[in-house]
């Protein structure tokens, strides 16, 4: 089996993460300097530009005043909801590789509903940093799994399917297919591209146990866990104790959590950035 490093060597020369999309993940700052500097960005981008004046000028925006450039449309949805925007479409390609329906649902919509959701939990115990991040975050976290579809398309549906079909997890499975797994994967790749430090940093939670990981990677595990309660990628055996620990560590209230993955799930579908993957 290939090493992490010798994965590594395959793929250094693709352009599986667009460097546009690493600039915009590093764009920090709500200030003047970043809003240009996205609003350039993005205009290089013509189907981009589309997608994002088709959301602005929609009845969730548009307030009945129509927006016909990008500085309006920064303007009026915010500049770090254009950000999650442009994360967004832009890696909706990474995870549509391979062209089937198996890795897209699994993934891509797993890892949407897990940003969004961790969005949520963010604004009941106000946790206003972790809430600008979550949603790139969210989205990141995964990256090991695109490189390993991209590495062998073929093999790691059979991954998804034995996956979706047994009690293993998908860890061992794609050390037995692979020889590493999506985590191990991700980081490598992650610093290999130099993505921002808290995208790698919540690539490494995601091996660790709850009470070891960061507060946003607690945030990210909790919204992941919830996207698979309520419907988005598969329930795993150790789901319901993840979502206990997680109630624990926010100390979230006993008695109304056991229907949150349901309140939350309902959310979910009226959310205008959940919304907004649809079109994509």
């Amino acid at each position: 089996m290939p090493t992490v490093s010798e994965y590594l060597s395959q793929i250094k020369d693709l352009t599986i993460v667009p460097p546009v999309l690493i600039s915009i993940l590093s764009l920090e700052d709500d200030n003047e300097l970043s809003f240009g500097e996205l609003e350039k960005k993005v205009q290089s981008d013509q189907v981009l530009v589309a997608r994002l004046l088709k959301l602005a000028n929609s009845p969730f925006f548009s307030r009945g005043n129509p927006v016909a450039n990008m500085k309006q449309v920064i303007t009026r949805l915010g500049f770090k909801t254009v950000r999650s925007m442009v994360a967004m479409a832009m890696t909706d390609s990474l995870f549509s590789q391979g062209n089937y329906k198996k890795f897209r649902d699994e993934v891509w919509d797993h890892s949407i509903a897990k940003g969004i959701l961790a969005q949520y939990l963010c604004e009941e115990k106000k946790l206003r940093k972790e809430a600008e991040l979550s949603l790139t975050c969210g989205l990141m976290q995964d990256l090991g799994k695109i490189v390993l579809n991209t590495i062998d398309r073929s093999k790691y549906v059979e991954v998804l399917s034995e996956f979706q079909t047994t009690d293993q997890t998908i860890s061992d499975l794609e050390k037995k297919a692979y020889g590493v797994d999506s985590v191990e994967m991700g980081i490598a790749a992650a610093k290999l591209w130099k993505l921002p430090a808290p995208i790698i940093s919540v690539i490494e939670d995601k091996a660790k146990p709850v009470a070891e990981q960061s507060l946003l990677g607690q945030v990210i595990g909790f919204g992941g866990v919830v996207a698979r309660l309520s419907g988005h990628g598969k329930k795993e055996k150790d789901t319901n104790t993840d979502f206990e620990l997680y109630q624990t560590t926010f100390e979230l209230n006993k008695e109304q959590t056991p229907t949150l993955p349901e309140v939350y799930g309902e959310k979910l579908k009226t959310n205008e950035l959940y919304q907004f993957c649809s079109t994509l």
